[in-house]
Protein backbone atom coordinates (compact mmCIF):
# COMPACT_ATOMS: atom_id res chain seq x y z
CA UNK A 1 0.00 0.00 0.00
CA UNK A 2 2.59 2.36 0.98
CA UNK A 3 4.37 1.49 -3.03
CA UNK A 4 0.86 2.40 -4.15
CA UNK A 5 0.66 5.37 -2.41
CA UNK A 6 4.34 6.64 -3.62
CA UNK A 7 2.96 5.97 -7.10
CA UNK A 8 -0.12 7.84 -7.12
CA UNK A 9 1.56 10.66 -5.35
CA UNK A 10 4.27 10.55 -8.85
CA UNK A 11 1.08 10.94 -10.78
CA UNK A 12 -0.64 13.59 -8.84
CA UNK A 13 2.31 16.08 -8.66
CA UNK A 14 3.25 15.37 -11.85
CA UNK A 15 -0.37 16.59 -13.25
CA UNK A 16 -0.17 19.55 -10.90
CA UNK A 17 3.47 20.46 -11.90
CA UNK A 18 2.94 20.02 -15.94
CA UNK A 19 -0.40 21.49 -16.32
CA UNK A 20 0.55 24.31 -13.98
CA UNK A 21 3.28 25.49 -16.18
CA UNK A 22 2.38 28.78 -18.08
CA UNK A 23 3.55 29.00 -22.02
CA UNK A 24 6.91 30.67 -21.18
CA UNK A 25 8.14 28.11 -18.71
CA UNK A 26 6.83 25.15 -21.20
CA UNK A 27 9.16 27.02 -24.08
CA UNK A 28 11.99 27.16 -21.58
CA UNK A 29 11.65 22.86 -21.21
CA UNK A 30 12.81 22.55 -24.79
CA UNK A 31 16.66 23.52 -23.07
CA UNK A 32 16.48 22.21 -19.91
CA UNK A 33 17.98 18.94 -21.03
CA UNK A 34 16.56 15.26 -21.86
CA UNK A 35 13.88 15.48 -19.29
CA UNK A 36 12.96 18.72 -19.93
CA UNK A 37 12.91 18.58 -24.06
CA UNK A 38 10.21 14.82 -23.00
CA UNK A 39 8.05 16.88 -20.50
CA UNK A 40 8.03 19.04 -23.80
CA UNK A 41 6.54 16.86 -26.00
CA UNK A 42 4.36 15.05 -24.02
CA UNK A 43 2.68 18.61 -23.26
CA UNK A 44 1.96 18.95 -26.86
CA UNK A 45 -0.60 16.49 -26.89
CA UNK A 46 -2.07 17.65 -23.36
CA UNK A 47 -5.19 16.01 -23.47
CA UNK A 48 -3.60 12.58 -24.40
CA UNK A 49 -1.44 13.12 -21.49
CA UNK A 50 -3.95 13.70 -18.71
CA UNK A 51 -6.22 10.82 -20.18
CA UNK A 52 -2.79 8.93 -19.35
CA UNK A 53 -2.25 10.32 -16.20
CA UNK A 54 -5.66 9.91 -14.67
CA UNK A 55 -5.82 6.52 -15.98
CA UNK A 56 -2.79 5.42 -13.86
CA UNK A 57 -4.10 7.50 -11.02
CA UNK A 58 -7.63 5.87 -11.12
CA UNK A 59 -5.90 2.12 -11.25
CA UNK A 60 -3.55 2.82 -8.67
CA UNK A 61 -6.13 4.37 -6.13
CA UNK A 62 -8.61 1.19 -6.94
CA UNK A 63 -5.78 -0.94 -6.35
CA UNK A 64 -4.76 0.50 -3.07
CA UNK A 65 -8.64 0.79 -1.93
CA UNK A 66 -8.77 -3.26 -3.25
CA UNK A 67 -6.37 -4.01 -0.64
CA UNK A 68 -7.33 -1.47 2.22
CA UNK A 69 -10.69 -3.63 2.24
CA UNK A 70 -9.41 -6.74 1.93
CA UNK A 71 -7.24 -5.88 4.43
CA UNK A 72 -9.84 -4.32 6.80
CA UNK A 73 -12.12 -7.27 6.35
CA UNK A 74 -9.62 -9.75 7.63
CA UNK A 75 -8.71 -7.38 10.83
CA UNK A 76 -12.71 -7.37 11.92
CA UNK A 77 -12.61 -11.22 11.44
CA UNK A 78 -9.76 -11.75 13.49
CA UNK A 79 -10.46 -12.27 17.59
CA UNK A 80 -7.16 -10.17 18.62
CA UNK A 81 -8.01 -6.90 16.39
CA UNK A 82 -11.74 -6.81 15.80
CA UNK A 83 -14.50 -3.97 14.40
CA UNK A 84 -12.93 -1.25 16.13
CA UNK A 85 -9.50 -1.60 14.78
CA UNK A 86 -10.93 -2.49 11.24
CA UNK A 87 -12.71 0.74 11.12
CA UNK A 88 -9.57 2.66 12.71
CA UNK A 89 -7.63 1.15 9.88
CA UNK A 90 -9.68 2.42 7.06
CA UNK A 91 -10.22 5.51 8.35
CA UNK A 92 -6.27 6.06 8.60
CA UNK A 93 -5.82 4.19 4.98
CA UNK A 94 -8.62 6.81 3.85
CA UNK A 95 -6.62 9.99 5.20
CA UNK A 96 -2.84 8.48 4.24
CA UNK A 97 -4.11 8.46 0.63
CA UNK A 98 -6.05 12.21 0.79
CA UNK A 99 -2.99 13.29 2.00
CA UNK A 100 0.14 11.69 1.25
CA UNK A 101 -0.57 11.29 -2.37
CA UNK A 102 -2.93 14.28 -3.40
CA UNK A 103 -2.63 17.32 -1.04
CA UNK A 104 0.91 16.77 -0.32
CA UNK A 105 2.59 15.92 -3.70
CA UNK A 106 0.40 18.31 -5.60
CA UNK A 107 1.18 21.14 -2.92
CA UNK A 108 4.74 20.69 -3.75
CA UNK A 109 4.72 20.28 -7.57
CA UNK A 110 3.26 24.15 -7.96
CA UNK A 111 6.02 25.72 -5.43
CA UNK A 112 8.44 23.77 -8.25
CA UNK A 113 6.85 23.02 -11.27
CA UNK A 114 9.52 23.20 -14.25
CA UNK A 115 11.58 21.50 -11.75
CA UNK A 116 9.91 18.62 -11.09
CA UNK A 117 8.50 18.32 -14.99
CA UNK A 118 11.98 18.31 -15.79
CA UNK A 119 12.52 14.88 -12.99
CA UNK A 120 9.53 13.49 -14.23
CA UNK A 121 9.03 13.58 -18.14
CA UNK A 122 10.93 10.18 -18.15
CA UNK A 123 9.13 8.09 -16.66
CA UNK A 124 5.73 9.57 -17.41
CA UNK A 125 6.99 8.86 -20.87
CA UNK A 126 7.28 5.42 -20.08
CA UNK A 127 3.33 5.20 -18.82
CA UNK A 128 1.96 7.42 -21.78
CA UNK A 129 3.20 4.68 -23.77
CA UNK A 130 2.09 2.10 -21.76
CA UNK A 131 -1.15 2.83 -21.67
CA UNK A 132 -1.10 4.34 -25.11
CA UNK A 133 -3.51 1.26 -26.60
CA UNK A 134 -6.54 2.15 -24.18
CA UNK A 135 -6.55 5.59 -24.39
CA UNK A 136 -8.72 5.99 -27.81
CA UNK A 137 -11.30 3.83 -25.85
CA UNK A 138 -11.67 6.26 -23.02
CA UNK A 139 -11.53 9.21 -25.62
CA UNK A 140 -14.62 7.85 -26.89
CA UNK A 141 -15.96 7.09 -23.83
CA UNK A 142 -15.48 10.61 -22.80
CA UNK A 143 -16.84 11.96 -26.06
CA UNK A 144 -20.10 9.97 -25.75
CA UNK A 145 -20.82 10.63 -21.82
CA UNK A 146 -20.13 13.96 -22.94
CA UNK A 147 -22.42 14.29 -25.94
CA UNK A 148 -25.32 12.18 -23.48
CA UNK A 149 -25.06 14.53 -20.37
CA UNK A 150 -24.62 18.04 -22.38
CA UNK A 151 -26.43 17.32 -25.84
CA UNK A 152 -27.47 20.98 -26.33
CA UNK A 153 -25.17 23.52 -25.47
CA UNK A 154 -24.80 26.62 -27.42
CA UNK A 155 -22.65 29.40 -27.87
CA UNK A 156 -23.83 32.63 -26.77
CA UNK A 157 -24.97 35.19 -29.00
CA UNK A 158 -22.37 38.01 -28.96
CA UNK A 159 -22.58 41.02 -26.64
CA UNK A 160 -23.60 44.38 -28.11
CA UNK A 161 -21.04 47.32 -27.11
CA UNK A 162 -24.79 49.34 -25.43
CA UNK A 163 -24.95 45.74 -22.98
CA UNK A 164 -21.68 46.22 -21.80
CA UNK A 165 -21.63 50.00 -21.43
CA UNK A 166 -25.11 49.15 -19.38
CA UNK A 167 -23.17 46.77 -17.00
CA UNK A 168 -20.99 49.08 -16.38
CA UNK A 169 -23.32 52.04 -15.61
CA UNK A 170 -25.32 49.27 -13.29
CA UNK A 171 -22.06 48.51 -11.46
CA UNK A 172 -20.94 51.72 -10.25
CA UNK A 173 -21.87 54.74 -8.65
CA UNK A 174 -18.47 56.47 -8.89
CA UNK A 175 -19.09 59.24 -11.67
CA UNK A 176 -15.08 59.49 -12.39
CA UNK A 177 -14.75 55.81 -12.22
CA UNK A 178 -18.02 55.67 -14.75
CA UNK A 179 -16.04 57.57 -17.20
CA UNK A 180 -12.44 55.82 -17.07
CA UNK A 181 -14.11 52.34 -17.82
CA UNK A 182 -16.19 53.94 -20.61
CA UNK A 183 -13.32 55.58 -21.84
CA UNK A 184 -10.95 52.27 -21.88
CA UNK A 185 -14.31 50.60 -23.10
CA UNK A 186 -14.38 52.88 -26.47
CA UNK A 187 -10.67 52.28 -26.91
CA UNK A 188 -11.18 48.64 -26.92
CA UNK A 189 -13.30 48.70 -29.12
CA UNK A 190 -11.73 51.43 -31.11
CA UNK A 191 -8.56 48.84 -31.41
CA UNK A 192 -10.34 47.14 -34.56
CA UNK A 193 -10.61 50.45 -36.74
CA UNK A 194 -7.12 51.33 -35.95
CA UNK A 195 -3.99 50.35 -37.93
CA UNK A 196 -0.70 49.65 -36.29
CA UNK A 197 1.07 52.38 -37.97
CA UNK A 198 -0.94 54.42 -36.19
CA UNK A 199 0.39 53.38 -32.43
CA UNK A 200 3.68 51.70 -33.56
CA UNK A 201 7.08 52.98 -32.69
CA UNK A 202 8.68 54.35 -36.01
CA UNK A 203 12.00 52.89 -36.12
CA UNK A 204 14.11 55.85 -36.21
CA UNK A 205 12.49 55.95 -32.01
CA UNK A 206 14.08 52.48 -31.57
CA UNK A 207 16.22 52.03 -29.40
CA UNK A 208 18.58 48.99 -31.28
CA UNK A 209 21.58 47.18 -30.87
CA UNK A 210 23.12 43.90 -32.26
CA UNK A 211 24.38 41.07 -29.85
CA UNK A 212 26.70 40.62 -28.12
CA UNK A 213 24.85 42.71 -25.64
CA UNK A 214 27.00 44.49 -23.31
CA UNK A 215 25.80 44.54 -19.50
CA UNK A 216 27.47 47.53 -18.79
CA UNK A 217 25.45 49.74 -21.91
CA UNK A 218 22.37 48.41 -20.75
CA UNK A 219 22.83 49.70 -17.22
CA UNK A 220 23.84 52.80 -18.34
CA UNK A 221 20.97 53.01 -20.46
CA UNK A 222 18.15 52.04 -17.68
CA UNK A 223 16.31 55.02 -17.64
CA UNK A 224 15.15 54.85 -21.50
CA UNK A 225 11.72 53.74 -22.26
CA UNK A 226 10.63 50.98 -23.88
CA UNK A 227 12.44 47.66 -25.26
CA UNK A 228 15.48 47.38 -26.57
CA UNK A 229 15.50 45.34 -29.91
CA UNK A 230 17.98 43.11 -31.24
CA UNK A 231 18.75 43.15 -34.60
CA UNK A 232 20.74 40.33 -37.23
CA UNK A 233 24.07 40.98 -38.38
CA UNK A 234 23.00 43.75 -40.98
CA UNK A 235 21.41 45.84 -38.55
CA UNK A 236 18.14 45.80 -41.00
CA UNK A 237 15.78 43.74 -39.25
CA UNK A 238 14.23 43.28 -35.36
CA UNK A 239 14.84 39.35 -34.40
CA UNK A 240 14.91 40.00 -30.84
CA UNK A 241 13.52 42.19 -28.23
CA UNK A 242 14.45 42.95 -24.45
CA UNK A 243 12.67 44.82 -21.75
CA UNK A 244 15.66 45.81 -19.20
CA UNK A 245 12.96 47.12 -17.06
CA UNK A 246 11.67 43.82 -15.80
CA UNK A 247 15.21 41.67 -16.04
CA UNK A 248 16.80 39.84 -12.62
CA UNK A 249 19.96 40.93 -11.46
CA UNK A 250 20.32 37.32 -12.50
CA UNK A 251 19.50 37.49 -15.85
CA UNK A 252 22.38 40.38 -16.17
CA UNK A 253 24.51 37.32 -16.54
CA UNK A 254 23.20 36.37 -19.71
CA UNK A 255 21.36 38.38 -21.65
CA UNK A 256 20.85 36.76 -24.40
CA UNK A 257 18.74 33.88 -22.95
CA UNK A 258 16.17 36.58 -21.49
CA UNK A 259 15.88 38.34 -25.38
CA UNK A 260 12.11 37.27 -27.08
CA UNK A 261 11.68 36.24 -30.14
CA UNK A 262 9.05 39.19 -32.03
CA UNK A 263 6.09 38.75 -34.33
CA UNK A 264 5.69 40.49 -38.06
CA UNK A 265 3.11 41.57 -39.24
CA UNK A 266 2.60 44.29 -42.06
CA UNK A 267 1.75 48.22 -41.23
CA UNK A 268 -1.81 47.60 -42.51
CA UNK A 269 -2.61 45.34 -39.82
CA UNK A 270 -5.43 46.46 -37.08
CA UNK A 271 -4.27 47.12 -33.30
CA UNK A 272 -6.84 44.31 -32.81
CA UNK A 273 -5.57 41.91 -35.19
CA UNK A 274 -1.85 42.43 -33.82
CA UNK A 275 -3.24 41.98 -30.16
CA UNK A 276 -4.74 38.87 -30.89
CA UNK A 277 -1.64 37.23 -32.69
CA UNK A 278 0.34 38.67 -29.69
CA UNK A 279 -1.73 36.78 -27.11
CA UNK A 280 -2.30 33.49 -29.30
CA UNK A 281 1.82 33.20 -29.80
CA UNK A 282 2.78 34.64 -25.87
CA UNK A 283 4.86 37.17 -27.31
CA UNK A 284 5.45 41.11 -26.54
CA UNK A 285 6.77 42.80 -29.33
CA UNK A 286 5.39 43.24 -32.92
CA UNK A 287 8.18 44.47 -35.75
CA UNK A 288 5.74 45.91 -38.69
CA UNK A 289 7.02 45.77 -41.74
CA UNK A 290 5.84 47.60 -45.22
CA UNK A 291 5.09 46.10 -48.75
CA UNK A 292 8.57 45.60 -49.32
CA UNK A 293 9.65 43.44 -46.20
CA UNK A 294 11.68 46.32 -44.61
CA UNK A 295 10.78 46.77 -40.69
CA UNK A 296 9.75 50.62 -40.11
CA UNK A 297 8.69 50.51 -36.61
CA UNK A 298 7.75 47.94 -33.67
CA UNK A 299 4.41 48.12 -31.06
CA UNK A 300 4.56 46.51 -27.74
CA UNK A 301 1.65 44.92 -25.75
CA UNK A 302 2.29 47.59 -23.36
CA UNK A 303 1.69 50.23 -26.32
CA UNK A 304 -1.60 48.53 -27.32
CA UNK A 305 -2.85 48.39 -23.53
CA UNK A 306 -1.38 52.34 -22.81
CA UNK A 307 -3.93 53.41 -25.88
CA UNK A 308 -6.41 51.40 -24.80
CA UNK A 309 -6.39 52.53 -20.70
CA UNK A 310 -5.29 55.99 -21.20
CA UNK A 311 -7.36 58.58 -22.77
CA UNK A 312 -6.70 59.07 -26.33
CA UNK A 313 -6.09 62.92 -26.11
CA UNK A 314 -3.16 63.02 -23.37
CA UNK A 315 -0.28 60.50 -25.59
CA UNK A 316 0.65 60.48 -29.12
CA UNK A 317 1.31 57.49 -31.07
CA UNK A 318 5.14 57.32 -29.09
CA UNK A 319 3.53 57.96 -25.62
CA UNK A 320 4.80 61.37 -25.48
CA UNK A 321 2.46 64.38 -24.81
CA UNK A 322 0.60 65.42 -27.94
CA UNK A 323 -1.22 68.35 -26.29
CA UNK A 324 0.30 71.73 -25.22
CA UNK A 325 -1.30 74.85 -24.45
CA UNK A 326 -2.76 77.20 -27.67
CA UNK A 327 -4.07 80.35 -28.17
CA UNK A 328 -7.79 80.39 -27.32
CA UNK A 329 -10.22 78.72 -30.22
CA UNK A 330 -6.86 76.70 -31.26
CA UNK A 331 -5.72 73.20 -31.14
CA UNK A 332 -2.14 72.69 -31.21
CA UNK A 333 -0.86 68.63 -31.92
CA UNK A 334 2.46 66.74 -32.39
CA UNK A 335 3.02 65.91 -36.17
CA UNK A 336 2.93 62.55 -35.30
CA UNK A 337 -0.77 62.46 -34.12
CA UNK A 338 -2.83 60.58 -35.33
CA UNK A 339 -5.06 62.06 -38.68
CA UNK A 340 -7.57 60.16 -37.41
CA UNK A 341 -7.61 60.61 -33.84
CA UNK A 342 -7.77 63.96 -34.94
CA UNK A 343 -10.33 64.21 -37.72
CA UNK A 344 -12.96 62.13 -34.68
CA UNK A 345 -11.72 65.02 -32.14
CA UNK A 346 -13.05 67.49 -34.49
CA UNK A 347 -16.53 65.56 -35.42
CA UNK A 348 -14.99 65.13 -39.54
CA UNK A 349 -14.68 62.45 -41.92
CA UNK A 350 -11.13 61.03 -42.35
CA UNK A 351 -9.66 63.04 -45.04
CA UNK A 352 -7.61 60.36 -47.03
CA UNK A 353 -6.94 56.04 -46.69
CA UNK A 354 -3.08 55.88 -46.37
CA UNK A 355 -1.92 59.21 -44.51
CA UNK A 356 -1.39 58.29 -40.50
CA UNK A 357 -0.25 61.03 -39.15
CA UNK A 358 -0.99 64.84 -39.16
CA UNK A 359 2.65 65.62 -40.41
CA UNK A 360 1.90 63.28 -43.01
CA UNK A 361 -1.46 65.09 -44.12
CA UNK A 362 0.69 68.08 -44.43
CA UNK A 363 3.23 66.56 -46.09
CA UNK A 364 0.81 65.20 -49.17
CA UNK A 365 -1.13 68.67 -49.27
CA UNK A 366 2.16 70.52 -49.89
CA UNK A 367 4.37 67.96 -51.73
CA UNK A 368 7.20 68.32 -49.45
CA UNK A 369 8.14 67.82 -45.89
CA UNK A 370 6.53 70.17 -43.35
CA UNK A 371 7.95 73.51 -42.34
CA UNK A 372 7.25 76.25 -40.12
CA UNK A 373 4.22 78.49 -42.07
CA UNK A 374 2.41 76.11 -43.88
CA UNK A 375 -0.91 75.37 -44.18
CA UNK A 376 -3.51 73.02 -45.44
CA UNK A 377 -7.18 72.55 -44.72
CA UNK A 378 -8.92 69.88 -43.05
CA UNK A 379 -12.64 70.02 -43.71
CA UNK A 380 -13.77 73.31 -41.73
CA UNK A 381 -10.52 73.99 -40.10
CA UNK A 382 -7.01 75.06 -41.43
CA UNK A 383 -3.82 73.18 -40.03
CA UNK A 384 -0.27 75.47 -39.67
CA UNK A 385 3.68 74.67 -38.62
CA UNK A 386 3.89 76.89 -35.91
CA UNK A 387 7.00 75.43 -34.81
CA UNK A 388 9.61 72.56 -35.55
CA UNK A 389 13.31 71.73 -33.63
CA UNK A 390 14.74 68.48 -34.41
CA UNK A 391 12.43 65.73 -35.65
CA UNK A 392 9.64 67.36 -33.77
CA UNK A 393 7.16 69.60 -35.32
CA UNK A 394 3.79 71.08 -33.57
CA UNK A 395 0.83 72.02 -35.73
CA UNK A 396 -2.19 74.39 -34.78
CA UNK A 397 -5.88 73.82 -35.89
CA UNK A 398 -8.21 76.69 -36.04
CA UNK A 399 -11.39 76.93 -37.27
CA UNK A 400 -11.28 78.07 -40.93
CA UNK A 401 -13.41 81.34 -40.69
CA UNK A 402 -11.37 82.28 -37.74
CA UNK A 403 -8.54 82.03 -39.87
CA UNK A 404 -9.85 84.06 -42.54
CA UNK A 405 -10.80 86.60 -40.20
CA UNK A 406 -7.06 87.40 -39.07
CA UNK A 407 -5.91 88.02 -42.00
CA UNK A 408 -4.80 91.55 -42.99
Amino acid sequence: MAVLILFSALFSGSEAALFSLDSRSRRGLERAGIGGRIAARLLADPERLLSAILFWNLLINMTYFAFAAVIGSRLEQSQSAGSSVAVGFTAVSLLAIIFFSEMLPKSVAVLAPRQLSILVGPPLLIAVRLVSPVLPLVTVTNLAVSRLVWPSFEPEPEIDLSDIERAIELGTDDAALLQRERTALRSLVGIAEVRVSEIMHPRSKLWMCQEPIDRNWISAETLRDGYLMITDETGEMIVQAINPRLLRPSQLDDLSAACEPVIYVPWSAMVSQVLDRLNEEDRLVAVVVNEYGESVGAVSLDDILRNVLAPAEDVDRIGEPSRTEAPAGRLRVLGSDSLRRLSKRLDIPVPSEGINTVAGYLQRHNERFPRVGDTAPLGDYVLTVVEEEDDVIWIEIEAAESSAGDAP
